[in-house]
C-alpha cells in the first residue's frame, strides 16, 4: 500500500528537480487530479446529479448536488473537499459523493471554495460556511428530513472542524448531527508537524502575518470544543499528521463530545484512494458509512 502521498510526492519530486523551483499550484492540482483518474475507478451511477451556485453578495459558490432517489426526504450530507486547500475540485471527489449519496441514502451537498494562493486565507473558510448556512435555511427546498451531516477529507477536514467550532459559538448555530474528518491536520501553529511536513501547502493558503493559533486554521488549539457534533475521525497508520487526528478525538472525548476514532492499518494518508472511493480506502469508507446509518437511525 502506498505510505504518505507516496505517488504524489514523486511526481512533485520530479517537478522540483525538472525546474529548480517548488511545483506551481497549476502543477499540484493537475498532479493530484491525474493521480485521482489514473485509479480507473468508475463513477457510480446516481438518480440525480446537479450543478448549482450558492450567491453572497457578488460572489457565487460553485456547489454540486447528487440525489440517490428523487423526490423523497432523506439527510444532507455537506461535502468540504481536500487537496491541501490549493487543489481538489468537484471533479476529483465525485466518485466519493456519488458512492457516499448511494450507500448513506443521503443528499449530498459538495462545495467547491475559492482556493489559494488566488484566494487566501480566510476565503476558503468563509465560502465552506456560506454554504453551510445556506443549506440550512434551504433544508426543505432540498427535500432534507432535518438530519445534516458534514464531512471533509484532508484540508477539508480542517475546514470541517473549523466550521464545526464556529458554528458551536454562534447564538443560532446550525444543528449538525455529526462531523466527520478524514485525515485531518488541526494544528497548524508554527512548528507543529502539519505545519512542517511538506509539500507545505499551507504557505499557499495563508497570508504573511496570519495568527496560526487562530482556531479558524488550527481548530486544535480551541480553549475548549464543547457544543460541536459528534465526530467521527479517520487517520491513516503511516500518516504523518496521524497524532493530529489523534489528539483532536482526545480533546472531543475530554470535553464530553462523542467521537469515533478509526486507524486504518497499513495506510498513509488516503487522499487519491479516498476521492476515487476505491478498495483501498473501503475499510475507511465503510467504518464511516456504518456508524453515520447506525447515528441516523436513532
Amino acid at each position: 500500500m502506498k505510505q504518505l502521498f507516496v505517488g504524489l510526492l514523486l511526481l512533485l519530486c520530479v517537478i522540483v528537480q525538472a525546474q529548480h523551483q517548488p511545483p506551481s499550484p497549476e502543477q499540484i492540482r493537475s498532479t493530484i487530479a491525474k493521480l485521482i483518474t489514473d485509479l480507473g475507478v468508475p463513477p457510480e451511477p446516481v438518480a440525480k446529479v446537479e450543478n448549482h451556485f450558492v450567491t453572497n453578495g457578488s460572489d457565487s459558490i460553485p456547489i454540486r448536488m447528487y440525489e440517490p432517489v428523487s423526490g423523497k426526504r432523506l439527510p444532507i450530507l455537506y461535502y468540504v473537499h481536500g487537496g491541501g486547500w490549493v487543489a481538489g475540485d468537484l471533479d476529483t471527489h465525485d466518485n466519493i459523493c456519488r458512492y457516499l449519496a448511494n450507500h448513506l441514502q443521503a443528499i449530498v451537498i459538495a462545495v467547491h471554495y475559492r482556493r489559494p494562493p488566488e484566494y487566501k486565507f480566510p476565503a476558503a473558510f468563509d465560502d465552506s460556511y456560506t454554504v453551510l448556512k445556506w443549506i440550512d435555511t434551504h433544508t426543505n427546498k432540498l427535500n432534507g428530513n432535518g438530519n445534516l451531516i458534514v464531512i471533509g477529507d484532508s484540508a477539508g477536514g480542517q475546514l470541517v472542524a473549523s466550521l464545526c467550532l464556529v458554528n458551536a459559538k454562534e447564538k443560532k448555530p446550525v444543528p449538525i448531527l455529526a462531523q466527520v474528518l478524514i485525515n485531518p491536520g488541526v494544528n497548524f501553529s508554527k512548528g507543529s508537524v502539519a505545519y512542517t511536513t511538506p509539500p507545505r501547502f499551507i504557505d499557499f493558503y495563508l497570508n504573511e502575518n496570519d495568527n496560526t493559533n487562530d482556531i479558524r486554521i488550527s481548530p486544535r488549539l480551541a480553549e475548549n470544543v464543547r457544543g460541536v457534533p459528534p465526530a467521527i475521525i479517520v487517520v491513516g497508520e503511516h500518516d504523518k499528521i496521524r497524532n493530529d487526528g489523534e489528539f483532536y478525538h482526545q480533546k472531543l472525548l475530554n470535553d464530553g463530545v462523542k467521537s469515533l476514532l478509526y486507524i486504518q492499518p497499513n495506510a498513509g494518508h488516503l487522499r487519491e484512494h479516498w476521492c476515487a472511493a476505491d478498495q483501498i480506502a473501503k475499510p475507511a469508507i465503510n467504518f464511516v458509512v456504518e456508524n453515520l446509518q447506525q447515528w441516523l437511525l436513532k
